[in-house]
């Protein structure tokens, strides 16, 4: 009998199946979303677009970013507004490096730093976010197939990290929050990551979720706290929770990831965030993230992973100004889950 009512219990605490109410399909190629001014939104798209939507679904073009390369995976990836009218964006330039810029609307382009990526037009990471004042950067390992560059865990390489810069720093384009770690370089927060596309900040918890993309046979979600320890996740000694490359393992202290999924479930993980709003009360404190090419769209919390629904070739999550959940993919939908 208790056995029976324990396993009812969570059931029912688990979210069920949502909807994806389309918001507009008319754009191109989104990338990215954030919650804009007055209830807008503002979706980036990879030729160097960002698209102003408001709540009836209108679109406008509200800026441009130019002198970027579009070629394979690089063009604009990602932008994190600071106010109505300045944001920073990460993109890849004409040599097909990573550069993250402050950009002002009407104004012009401050560069903050650029991380060389000369060979491939692949793994670029690209995703910017700000959390307490401070920018939080994404890079891919470099490209190619293997880590070609073993640069993932290089710390002398800014390629397959995460890094915390602060960008508010007067007339330097950033400095080192004092928060940072102590030894080697202070901007490295993560490494040993592949590509991760897409991670957030859970405010509540104070933990970083990232999506690291997998290359031959697993996908991967990593978390860490942001409270200024450095974390290595292993690429590419190890491939979630399999090894990869045994001659990279030497002297390595690994977090292995929260969750893996192999090739019959999917094949490029877009990372999510913790479901914080009002909307979907069985979903709160549960992590949503999908995955490009299953389009399948899956809620993981303590040990547990639901599917939720489809959303094919989703490119990316975001939250609106109530905190609801939003996604892109590639054909040109932004959608609410609801």
């Amino acid at each position: 009998m208790f056995a029976e009512v324990l396993l009812a219990t969570t059931l029912a605490s688990a979210p069920g199946p949502v909807d994806f109410q389309t918001l507009t399909s008319d754009l191109a190629q989104p990338t990215s979303v954030v919650a804009g001014p007055k209830r807008s939104l503002l979706v980036t798209e990879k030729e160097g677009r960002i698209v102003k939507v408001q709540p009836n679904g209108s679109t406008s073009t509200w800026f441009r970013v130019r002198g970027l390369s579009t070629d394979g995976e690089r063009g604009l990836l990602s932008m994190a507004r600071i106010n109505n009218k300045r944001f920073y964006a990460a993109y890849t330039n004409t040599r097909g490096a990573l550069q993250v810029s402050r950009f002002t609307k009407g104004g012009g382009e401050r560069k903050i730093i650029r991380i060389k990526h000369p060979d491939y037009a692949n793994h670029n990471g690209g995703q910017v976010a700000l959390h307490d004042g401070l920018l939080y950067i994404s890079t891919g390992d470099g490209g190619g197939s293997g880590d070609p560059f073993d640069a993932a865990r290089d710390l002398k390489d800014l390629r397959g990290k995460i890094l915390r810069i602060d960008p508010t720093c007067g007339k330097r384009p950033y400095c080192i929050p004092a928060s940072n770690p102590k030894a080697g370089d202070r901007r490295i927060l993560a490494y040993g990551l592949r590509n991760p596309w897409r991670f957030s900040i859970d405010g509540p918890t104070g933990q970083m979720w990232i999506g690291d993309v997998g290359q031959d046979k697993f996908e991967e979600v990593d978390r860490m706290p942001i409270d200024g320890r450095r974390f290595d996740f292993g690429w590419s000694c190890w491939e979630g929770r399999s090894r990869y490359d045994t001659q990279r393992c030497a002297g390595r202290n690994v977090t292995k990831p929260v969750l893996t999924y192999g090739r019959s479930q999917g094949g490029s993980i877009t990372g999510g965030y913790v479901y914080r709003g009002a909307r979907i009360t069985s979903l709160q404190g549960w992590y949503v993230f999908g995955d490009f090419i299953s389009g399948d769209v899956w809620a993981y919390k303590d040990g547990r992973r639901v599917r939720l629904g489809q959303a094919d070739r989703v490119t990316s999550f975001g939250v609106d100004s109530a905190g609801e959940l939003l996604l892109t993919a590639i054909d040109g939908t932004l959608a609410r889950l609801r």
